[in-house]
This record gives structure tokens, C-alpha cells and sequence, in this order.
């Protein structure tokens, strides 16, 4: 006898496979690149997995994905707007003198500690974690690119970068 998770699983995978490509052109109308619709798409069924949601199997169920895809749309551009407005709160004053700018000594001790907690936490895990941190990071690399170069699932991708945003959050959140 098939138990309920076995089934399940039948059903979303015959659900993922009709709607993947569907629902990532349908994001991309909305964010205008392809690996963050990508992202998004992959999110929003890993959602649909967890919850075990049996309605996947009806018809009018892709109502329902348009309006979370519509819903992690809206999250994801407030998220970008709030993270521009803390890095533009985090960047230090520049100081115009002679028409050459320099750091204030508080701004660059401050700097500096959040660089040397930033590299104590990095260093914290292992290389091939930091290369993954870095290249979505700072490489602005899709998780879909990085997982294709690393030979990894895009969710181990989001499960790293998460984990090792998380700590610095931790550490760092005397500074803001």
C-alpha cells in the first residue's frame, strides 16, 4: 500500500513538470532576468512541497501559484529596496576637504570591525561554502549558475547562503 507522502510526491513532480517552465516566464514578467525568476519559481514550489498541499492536483490550482508568484514578486523588490536602503546607511560619510575625500576615524574603526567579523565568520566554514557565499554574493551569481558550476541542488545553494547570512546578522547587529 502507497502511504499518503508517496503519492504526494507522484503528484508534485507531474505538477512541477507542467508548471515550471509556466510559472518562471510568468515571473519574468515581473523581474526581468531570468535567474531570479528561476529563484523565485524554486521557491515558491519548495513552499507548495513543504505545506503538502493535496489541491495541486486541481485545475484552478494555478491561480493559486500566480498569486505567490505575484506575493514572492512583491517580497523580493521590497527586500532589494530594503537592503539598498541599509547599504546606503552603512556606507560612511565622505568628507569633502581639498577635493579629496577621506574617512572619518570613527567610520573607518567601525569599518574595519565589521570587515574582520565578516572574515572570522567566513572563516568559519569551509572553502567551498565561502566560494558558493561569495559568487552569489558578490559575483551576483544566480543560484541556478552557481549551482550548475558547483554540480549542487539550487536549494543547498539557499540553504548555505542563509545559513552564513544568518550568523553575520547575528554578529553584526551591534552595528546597525
Amino acid at each position: 500500500m502507497e502511504n499518503k507522502y508517496e503519492s504526494f510526491d507522484v503528484i508534485f513532480i507531474d505538477f512541477y513538470d507542467k508548471n515550471y517552465d509556466f510559472l518562471v516566464k510568468y515571473l519574468l514578467f515581473f523581474v526581468a532576468d531570468i535567474g531570479i525568476a528561476e529563484d523565485l519559481a524554486h521557491d515558491i514550489f519548495l513552499r507548495i512541497y513543504r505545506s503538502r498541499n493535496a489541491k495541486i492536483a486541481n485545475p484552478k490550482f494555478k491561480n493559486y501559484i500566480k498569486k505567490a508568484a505575484r506575493n514572492m514578486v512583491a517580497d523580493h523588490l521590497k527586500r532589494i529596496a530594503r537592503d539598498e536602503a541599509k547599504n546606503r546607511k552603512m556606507i560612511p560619510v565622505l568628507y569633502d576637504l581639498d577635493e579629496t575625500f577621506y574617512f572619518s576615524l570613527e567610520n573607518s574603526i567601525i569599518e574595519g570591525d565589521v570587515i574582520s567579523t565578516v572574515n572570522d565568520v567566513l572563516d568559519e566554514f569551509s572553502e567551498k561554502n565561502r566560494k558558493i557565499f561569495t559568487a552569489r554574493v558578490l559575483d551576483r551569481k544566480t543560484r541556478r549558475q552557481i549551482s550548475e558550476e558547483e554540480e549542487i541542488s539550487s536549494y543547498f545553494v539557499k540553504r548555505i547562503e542563509d545559513e552564513i547570512l544568518y550568523i553575520l546578522r547575528k554578529k553584526l547587529k551591534h552595528f546597525f
